[in-house]
């Protein structure tokens, strides 16, 4: 077949015809694929919006909680004695404490053996934990500890193998096995302190006798029996309660971490004070409090900076933002911006940023007033956390706040409590004046309800109407949950961006129909425009062959 090349006959040029006729026809084309380049950028910009809106809600549910602005400061007046934390819900002063004794675990030793592979016995140990009474030669087992049970056969017999399988129940007992420089002995040790886990080991002996020095009976130990009758082991360290004073009151604790002895503060106990008071001063931390007021700001800055950049307008029409004039990106800056602006409904003096030193600029940028802060610091600490956070005030001290969720309103509810959570009982009543769910002692807000998920805990009292729980939920606990619902499946952005993908999809399929329309119109223009060139070559062939005629008759007429 011979090469053909449209307007090779003629010198028509076809190609840029066809061209130029070609780039008329793509036009639609055009507009669809740049409408699809907008939604793109868009699609772009949307992922730009979500990623600064969770940035965002990082930095605000970090500052949603009490424990960023109820900050305390604990001084141990010396610290080789006692150090101590502060939970921020702790009463301010000062307190004097002695160290009268430290809290200690007990130690059990088993006699010398000359290797640690000799064999001990066979049966099995049960190590239970209880107070053990010398005046009364009474032991009491301790309720809130399980008996461990260590079998002990022929293949973990020996003094070794005993060892081993102690450490291996991993309870709350070790074992281990100390040389003395002549012999072996096996050293057995409550992990917990206190008097209330003193030990008590009862055997179970293969050779019949539970209670004689021989076989794995060695290993019993009762301390209200008579030692080579069931006391068969040593005890190298005697169980210790923790003995201490705090302003004059006596206080004995199990351990020597002491959390109950004062609200709010953890005392590590370290050394014996030797009769002499040491202090323990307990103040707010008002410079941790500034910094989350400063982290608060700077977060909604960088937020508005990065919604500013994506709705901008430019003069010059060239430096837009992507998402300039999008309805639902007016409607996330107009619900953020509704939030920070609005007074917070609380129980405390404090209702609105700007009193706290925090007001919107002409840039929609926040500014702090450091000097205002500092003077709500001063006078309205305590105030504070609940201009941020989720908190809950009651009137009878024994309805006791114990959390929320994100669907818990802002409002005052009635409590009534119908029975209480004691002796196996679950606490029932209503939150609001609707039944509340039970969960032991604690009321919860029932589903659809305003109240829904307020936990109170019923600490006791009477039955019947106990007052009211005034629910407070801040600046920072509001922005969390706005923004949980804006970036939610079901939320606006969602909706969105997944109009704008159905439109991305749609396009794509108009711009497939055009393709092949377009295809099917070249190959027409192709077609006729060859053709006309064939026909213009013939014509001009004939052309030439005419004019040669005619010039022939001229030349013979003469």
């Amino acid at each position: 077949m011979g090469i053909s090349s449209a307007g090779i006959g003629s010198g028509l040029d076809v190609e840029s015809i066809v061209t130029s006729l070609m780039n008329v026809e793509k036009k639609p084309l055009n507009a669809v694929t740049t409408q699809k380049t907008d939604y793109q950028s868009q699609i772009s910009a949307y992922g730009t919006l979500k990623s600064a809106l969770s940035t965002f809600q990082t930095a605000v549910s970090a500052l949603s909680t009490a424990s960023k602005f109820n900050s305390q400061t604990v001084t141990s007046g010396d610290v080789s004695m006692f150090t101590a934390t502060a939970n921020g819900n702790a009463t301010v002063g000062s307190y004097a404490v002695k160290v009268n004794q430290l809290a200690q675990s007990q130690k059990l030793a088993l006699g010398g053996f000359a290797n640690t592979t000799d064999v001990i016995g066979t049966g099995t140990m049960t190590i239970s934990f209880g107070s053990y009474d010398s005046v009364g030669n009474t032991f009491t087992s301790n309720a809130a500890k399980t008996d461990i049970v260590v079998p002990i056969t022929t293949s973990n017999n020996t003094l070794a193998g005993v060892r081993d399988a102690i450490n291996a129940s991993n309870s709350t007992v070790n074992a281990t096995i100390v040389n003395d420089g002549t012999t072996n002995r096996l050293v057995i040790t409550s992990k917990d302190t206190g008097e209330v886990n003193t030990l008590k080991i009862t055997v179970a002996d293969d050779d019949g006798n539970n209670l004689t020095a021989a076989g794995l009976s060695q290993l019993a130990y009762d301390p209200t029996a008579t030692a080579g009758n069931g006391k068969n082991l040593t005890e190298l360290q005697v169980a210790k309660n923790a003995l201490l004073d705090i302003d004059g009151i006596a206080v004995v604790k199990a351990s020597n971490t002491v959390t109950d002895a004062i609200d709010g503060v953890t005392l590590n106990l370290l050394k014996v004070s030797g009769g002499t008071a040491v202090s323990l001063g307990v103040a707010s931390d008002p410079d941790k409090v500034t910094a989350s007021v400063t982290a608060f700001v700077e977060a909604y800055n960088k937020l508005e900076t990065t919604l500013r950049n994506l709705t901008k307008y430019d003069e010059t029409g060239k430096a837009n933002g992507a998402l300039l004039g999008d309805a639902t990106a007016r409607s996330v800056i107009t619900q953020i911006k509704s939030v920070m602006t609005k007074a917070v409904t609380s129980s405390g003096s404090l209702t609105s940023l700007n009193q706290i030193g925090v007001t919107f600029q002409r840039d929609g940028q926040l500014a702090l007033d450091s000097t205002k802060l500092k003077s709500a610091l001063n006078t309205n600490f305590g105030d504070i956390a609940k201009l941020f956070t989720t908190s809950a005030t009651a009137t009878d001290s024994q309805v006791i706040y114990s959390g929320s969720t994100g669907k818990t309103q802002a409002g005052t509810y009635a409590v009534n409590v119908t029975q209480l959570g004691t002796g196996g009982s679950v606490a029932q009543g209503t939150i609001n004046g609707v039944t509340a769910t039970s969960t032991g002692t604690n009321l919860v807000g029932a589903m659809g309800d305003a109240s829904q998920g307020l936990n109170l805990n019923i600490t006791g009292g009477a039955l019947g109407a106990r007052g009211t729980v005034t629910v407070t939920v801040g600046y920072a606990a509001q922005l969390d949950n706005l923004i949980t619902s804006l970036l939610s499946d079901e939320g606006i952005v969602a909706s969105r961006t997944d109009g704008i993908n159905s439109s991305i999809k749609r396009l794509d399929k108009q711009a497939d129909a055009l393709e092949v329309r377009l295809s099917q119109i070249e190959a027409r223009y192709r077609a006729q425009f060859t053709k006309l060139d064939t026909l213009l070559s013939s014509m001009s062939t004939t052309s030439t062959f005419l004019t040669q005629q005619i010039a022939a008759i001229n030349a013979n007429s003469n």
